[in-house]
Order: C-alpha cells, then sequence, then structure tokens
C-alpha cells in the first residue's frame, strides 16, 4: 500500500508520523510515495480478515495524528488525524471445469480482478491414486469404465492457515458445457449423490485444497467424454463452519477416517 509523499505534505502529516493499526508498522520513502509493507506471517501489522457473505476482506488503516501549532495547551487542541481504511477483496465463489479424456493434465481458472480485488487461482487436477501423488497426464486421457478417479481442487494464492476450499457441487456432462442439460450429479450441496455408491468425498472445507473420488463412467447417449465442472466457494476457518459432513472414526481401519454428510438447512 502506498501513498503520494506529496499529498501528505499538503494535507499537513509529515511521512514518519503515519503507521498501520499497529503502531510498530511504520512507512518508507520510495520514488515519491510512501509505501506500507505487511504480509500473511511475521508482519500482520494489525490486519484484519473478515467477510461480506460474497467476499473475504482483508484490512488495515493508516493512521497518524499531528499538532500543527506545537502541541496541546490547556484544555483544547488542534490536533489533526488520519485514519485512512483500505482493503483488498477477494470473491468467495468460483466455478471451474475440466476435461476428463480429452484435457491437458491441470484446467487452471484464473480470475483477473478490477483495481484493488484480490486474485487467486484455481485448478481441477485429477489423479490415478488414493493419496494424490500420481496425476493423470496427457492431452489424451483414457480412463478404463469403472476405474476410480481421485480429483483434487486446489486454490492458490489464499493464506491457507486462514481459509478453506469448500466443494459445494460438482457435476459431470457429455459435452464441455456446465449448464448442458444431460448431466451427472457427483456432490450436490457439499455431500456426494446419494444415487450414486461410488463417489467419496475425501476432503472438503478443511484446507485449500478439496477432494473427492468415483469411478468413471461413460454417458449412455451424445458423447464418449466426460467433462467434469465444480463450483465452489472459500470459508473462513476461524468462523467453525466450513463443512457439513462430521468425521467419525472408522472401525475397521485404525487411524482412518471418514465422512458423514450432515445435511444443513441453510445451505442453497
Amino acid at each position: 500500500m502506498s501513498l503520494s509523499r506529496c499529498q501528505l505534505f499538503e494535507a499537513g502529516f509529515p511521512t514518519h508520523v503515519l503507521h498501520l493499526t499497529d503502531s510498530t508498522c511504520n512507512g518508507s520513502v520510495r520514488d515519491g510515495r510512501l509505501e506500507f509493507h505487511f504480509d500473511n506471517d511475521n508482519e500482520l501489522c494489525g490486519t484484519t480478515l473478515t467477510s461480506n457473505g460474497t467476499h473475504f476482506i482483508y484490512q488495515n488503516y493508516i493512521q497518524g495524528e499531528v499538532e500543527p501549532h506545537g502541541g496541546v495547551t490547556g484544555v483544547i487542541s488542534r490536533e489533526r488525524h488520519l485514519n485512512l481504511r483500505f482493503c483488498c477483496e477477494y470473491p468467495l465463489s468460483q466455478s471451474l471445469s475440466m476435461t476428463m479424456d480429452l484435457n491437458p493434465l491441470e484446467s487452471i481458472v484464473t480470475k483477473k480482478l478490477p483495481s484493488g480485488k484480490g486474485r487467486y487461482r484455481m485448478r481441477m487436477i485429477p489423479y490415478q491414486d488414493a493419496g494424490f501423488r500420481y496425476p493423470l497426464s496427457g492431452s489424451h486421457i483414457n480412463v478404463e469404465i469403472d476405474q476410480q478417479i481421485y480429483v483434487a481442487v486446489q486454490v492458490d494464492g489464499v493464506d491457507g492457515r486462514q481459509i478453506s476450499t469448500v466443494l459445494d457441487s460438482c457435476w459431470a456432462t457429455p459435452v464441455n458445457d456446465p449448464s448442458y442439460a444431460v448431466r451427472w450429479n457427483l456432490i450436490a450441496r457439499e455431500c456426494p449423490n446419494p444415487e450414486d455408491s461410488t463417489v467419496e468425498l475425501i476432503q472438503n472445507g478443511i484446507s485449500t485444497s478439496a477432494h473427492f473420488s468415483f469411478r468413471m463412467f461413460t454417458f449412455t447417449r451424445n458423447s464418449s467424454s466426460v467433462f467434469l465442472h465444480c463450483q465452489v466457494h472459500l470459508c473462513l476457518l476461524h468462523l467453525n463452519d466450513c463443512t457439513t459432513v462430521s468425521l467419525l472414526p472408522s472401525p475397521t481401519h485404525l487411524g482412518h477416517v471418514h465422512f458423514v454428510c450432515k445435511m444443513s438447512e441453510n445451505i442453497v
């Protein structure tokens, strides 16, 4: 974040009196501008993270005060204050699509937003193993019918300690059109489709990467291809409402957990 040094001077605020919400975070002058630097690690500088339902918002303030006549005298003051709010907004909800058998390794959606908006990248990657170590590669992905496919939806460019990726819904179509009339639901309302027992929601709402799997199929008409699409939103972890499922221990595998869906009435 930077401000014009000349404009600050004209307004009566020397650069040395200004700081972020954390008063130890002062700026530095470079090329005629007062610059403030902060991050999500060791220099938060009082930055807060909130959500308004459609975006998550990083917010801070540039603050300072100056007494133009040498200080407070008696019961009066002419002290001037600067309290300049600035923020960066990131959209919570996005959608992306991936071709399964005629597609490069990754399908990438990069959102470029207007000035003052944030940017992150979303990827959908198919894997051949439950450990998500071996991605399916090549320009043409051929998958055996009834073979288990593992899919990761990864969001890059956000703080994984504060934000998680939630799969709202995922579905397949025989053509590369997410709104095509012929479709097969894999995940709906953050839960596996009860009509398809092969769908497993492996990880959802606990990190920046969401995982699910299903057994490969074909559409009976229209096309031999299968195209995957997902509707995704980002969630603030500190709100403790990023998933509609509970974790239960497996009675047969020590240390293994599986998801049990609990439908929430307020989910559309």
